[in-house]
């Protein structure tokens, strides 16, 4: 009888639960371009600290021109020094389209620690190694402007329209992603 019902939980639990599912070739090729910055997968907040103090990883402002950082509470201000050139420039091009308006920034540089307490409540959180634990990747909302938290398909278009730009000028790769509702861009 012990047998017949372990063997019932074991049909009951998902196959995912014993093999991890292979990462796709997208999510590959946007991890690669993270790793290639040479910062090495960010493990904790001394490590992040050590990578400030070494030049690897660069502040980012709480408001910029074009841009502003929400309260960040699985990340941190931090990304490569080339990602800070990167989200200064989409964000003067973002108001050069938009007028004067700006987006939020909802996510940066996370440690390991930071991306396993995402997991636990953000089921689109990778399980996998994440591009934001490398300090090459950037989540900016597509639901948030000025500071207002409400559909507005302007100035989405808008920050669209840059990203694309970027994107073809080889300097980042980005996801739409739908449940998070925010732009997930690697800077490359």
């Amino acid at each position: 009888m012990t047998r017949i019902i372990f063997a019932l939980v074991l049909l009951l639990i998902p196959c995912t639960f014993f093999a991890q599912t292979k990462p796709s070739k997208e999510y590959t090729t946007h991890l690669n371009a993270a790793k290639n910055h040479n910062v090495g997968l960010v493990k904790d907040k001394a490590h992040l600290n050590k990578l400030v103090k070494q030049g690897k990883l660069v502040a980012i402002k709480q408001r910029g021109y074009g841009y502003r950082i929400d309260k960040l509470t699985h990340s941190h201000a931090y990304l490569v020094p080339k990602g800070r050139t990167v989200l200064n420039a989409m964000a003067r091009d973002f108001v050069k389209l938009a007028g004067q308006n700006f987006f939020v920034v909802t996510s940066l540089t996370r440690t390991e620690a930071d991306q396993k307490r995402l997991r636990r409540v953000n089921s689109n959180a990778s399980s996998n190694d994440s591009s934001h634990s490398y300090g090459g990747a950037i989540d900016i909302s597509y639901i948030r402007f000025n500071h207002k938290k409400q559909v507005n398909a302007k100035l989405e278009k808008h920050l669209e329209t840059v990203l694309k730009q970027y994107q073809a000028s080889g300097k980042i790769y980005f996801v739409k992603e739908r449940q998070s509702r925010c732009f997930h861009i690697i800077i490359r």
